[in-house]
């Protein structure tokens, strides 16, 4: 199950020392292929509620225990909760990984204007995870302005020299968290150590930027916007306390059997067995 929830995140220099906020909640909006989606992100002690809310389908839910090392993914249609270990994550990560070194291979033999759309489609434009992209940003001169409560700055964001896109973003003080906390919850808030290290080198691609994005757009080469995200809310409060539980009556089953693909279905994932087969007629 892959999720649009991006995070343009800052400061590589700064420690783990701070513990993170207890209770956090943020909201954005973001368009993205011509959908648009709602994702939640809330935290209260040791839990995460995720929630994806996309038009014309129902939202997909995530609940995270960072004590048990345990994802649950919530399917209300059939009442089912599909569990999602440490180590099930780490084998994830490393698919991932696998998958990312497969399509680099392939990108190699295409000709150049092709690589650079693929590589902008299937791998965010980073084909060699070891050496994150160095954004800088450049403070443009317009008036602040004032998105979901927080007054922002504009600027133009460069991904290694090139025009990314745009921003407008709010100091770490305006928005009343540090960049050290907001990094830690995020990090206590993945499915695995596995997967906080893509989110570190976010971190250490977004070191220079100027505060928390509240508005941002995405541009590909030729200036077109592929993605937006609006931050809707933030607060250092969680959802009600019952968004965090399991819901009752539901089946729990571990990620391999819960997202096994029907017989002849496409997709990444293991196989269910289909039917077995009729035995061949007798000869005559």
């Amino acid at each position: 199950m892959r999720t649009v929830i991006a995070a343009s995140l800052i400061s590589a220099s700064l420690s783990f020392a701070a513990a993170p906020p207890q209770e956090l909640t943020l909201i954005n909006e973001s368009t993205s292929g011509g959908k648009n989606r709602v994702v939640t992100l809330s935290l209260k002690g040791s839990k995460a509620y995720f929630e994806m809310a996309e038009e014309g389908a129902p939202p997909r839910v995530m609940l995270r225990d960072m004590d048990q090392k345990k994802m649950w993914l919530v399917n209300d249609e059939k009442k089912l909760l599909i569990v999602v270990t440490e180590d099930d994550s780490k084998a994830l990560e490393a698919r991932q990984e696998q998958f990312r070194a497969q399509m680099k291979a392939q990108l190699e033999k295409m000709p150049p204007e092709q690589r650079a759309r693929m590589e902008a489609t299937m791998l965010g434009g980073q084909t060699d995870p070891s050496k994150p992209s160095n954004f800088t940003y450049e403070k443009k001169k317009t008036p602040a302005r004032k998105i979901a409560g927080f007054a922002c700055e504009d600027y133009t964001v460069k991904r290694d020299g090139q025009l990314h896109g745009e921003g407008c973003y709010a100091t770490w003080k305006t928005v009343g968290i540090t960049a050290e906390e907001f990094k830690n919850v995020m990090l206590k808030s993945m499915p695995s150590s596995a997967a906080a290290g893509p989110m570190m080198q976010a971190f250490e691609a977004h070191n220079a930027a100027p505060g928390l994005p509240i508005e941002r757009v995405v541009f590909d080469a030729k200036g077109n916007v592929t993605h937006s995200t609006t931050l809707k809310s933030f607060t250092k409060t969680a959802l009600p306390a019952a968004k965090f539980e399991l819901p009752k009556g539901y089946t729990e089953k571990p990620m391999a059997e819960g997202m096994m693909r029907p017989p002849g279905a496409p997709g990444p994932g293991p196989q269910q067995p289909g039917p077995t087969p009729a035995p061949p007629p007798a000869r005559p």
